[in-house]
């Protein structure tokens, strides 16, 4: 082979998988951040963070109750139809952030001001991201979208390197990142030709563009968080800031798989829309197996050296304390990996609100083990996490297979 060759083969493989590892890089990045600022913040002043930014992003659920996905499905990837329920819903969000500042006032906090700014962070980091990308998904500009992920990734890298080396303050850290934010707002937005103004004079009109389909969405996006984020908030409310140093670092360690399971699970939901079952199948038995894998090799080497990562990544001894929620929560990833796999083609095919009561059921069941462990601090929250996960990832799996082995119609 020659030297040409190997150089269009590079080419073509960096073209072909560039979208995907944009949504990597953009995932990566966010994970990075938090290692950074974990090393110069104290332990106090880092738990704080994370709860806040927890908290936060408990709040700006409302903002997207799966949105993104119902977008996506409901307009069939019309790509004006698409944009318009975009502008509808971006509205939506950003009123949604608004209330959260109001409400915020209501509640006893440390700090209401930083907790404002951890939210605008975080509505421009998750919320406005996972918003504005069903547009350029049926408009199948993943090459844009690629790019402005890079970019974005790029920089949120380089104003966490920049807040460690001249030790900025929390505050100033979050204005450089909601200036990036705002720019990365009026990029997307522009080039999804997305028009707030127009949405606010015929809010009635978008407004019936809405079929009912959505409260199987919003429902579903509503028990999830709450199943998923009881043992999170548990730690953010009930715990001193120091324990919830603790477990954030842990969470964000064995996170690092979850980043890699949200990305693969934005590309495969287009992916399994209108395609037959034989090639669904496909998708999912590799998908599975890949994350299978990743997930057992990841938790071995925590096994391992996870007393080693913890004081790398974060600088201080106090982390290592954070060993065995580590290995707990890396144990759930695997559970959790094979929900999304496979609620991934629940999705895509239309059953969103099977997902309701299953995930209902996981709420209680997250409720319970917190009443009956709670004396044990943090790996009450990591044991939480861990059999919700397992519950839900065994009814979708389930349920997903039963949907595949009939022989009616196409997905649709």
């Amino acid at each position: 082979m020659t030297l040409s060759n190997i150089k269009q083969k590079l080419i073509s493989l960096f073209s072909n998988n560039l979208y995907a590892m944009s949504l990597y890089s953009r995932q990566i990045a966010g994970t990075v951040v938090l290692f950074v600022i974990a090393r110069y913040l104290s332990v106090y002043d880092y738990g704080l963070f994370s709860s806040y930014k927890n908290i936060a992003i408990f709040c700006l659920m409302f903002a997207n109750l799966g949105f993104n996905e119902y977008i996506l499905v409901s307009s069939k990837a019309k790509v004006k139809e698409v944009r318009q329920k975009i502008s509808f819903f971006m509205i939506n969000a950003i009123f949604v952030l608004i209330l959260t500042f109001l409400l915020s006032l209501f509640f006893k906090m440390e700090d209401h001001y930083l907790f404002c700014l951890v939210a605008i962070r975080s509505f421009f980091d998750a919320i406005f991201f996972a918003l504005i990308l069903p547009y350029f998904q049926a408009a199948k500009k993943f090459n844009v979208i690629s790019y402005i992920n890079i970019i974005y990734a790029f920089g949120i890298t380089v104003i966490a390197l920049i807040s460690y080396i001249f030790k900025l303050s929390l505050v100033d850290f979050l204005y450089l990142n909601i200036a990036l934010g705002l720019l990365n707002f009026i990029q997307c937005s522009f080039y999804a030709k997305i028009k707030y103004i127009t949405v606010l004079n015929h809010i009635v009109r978008y407004f019936k563009m809405l079929d009912k389909s959505i409260f199987a969405y919003a429902g579903t996006i509503i028990s999830f968080y709450l199943y998923s984020q009881i043992p999170s908030l548990y730690v953010s409310t009930f715990l001193t800031k120091t324990d919830a140093a603790l477990y954030f670092s842990a969470f964000t360690i064995s996170s690092v798989i979850n980043l890699f399971i949200a990305a693969l699970n934005q590309k495969i939901v287009p992916e399994l829309i209108n395609i037959d079952k034989s090639q669904a199948k496909i998708i999912l038995k590799n998908n599975f197996f890949l994350l299978l894998k990743v997930n057992l090799l990841i938790l071995i080497f925590f096994a391992l050296s996870g007393k080693f990562i913890l004081r790398l990544f974060y600088g201080q001894a106090y982390y290592e304390n954070a060993y065995i929620p580590l290995l707990i929560l890396s144990l759930s990833n695997i559970w959790l990996a094979m929900a999304n796999v496979y609620g991934a083609y629940i999705t895509a095919s239309g059953n969103q609100k099977y997902k309701i009561p299953n995930q209902i059921v996981a709420i209680f069941i997250s409720i319970i083990t917190l009443l009956i462990t709670f004396k044990i601090g943090i790996l009450s929250a990591c044991i939480a996490s861990f059999t919700s996960s397992l519950y839900v990832a065994i009814l979708y799996t389930k349920f997903a297979l039963k949907l595949l082995k009939e022989t009616s119609k196409d997905l649709r």
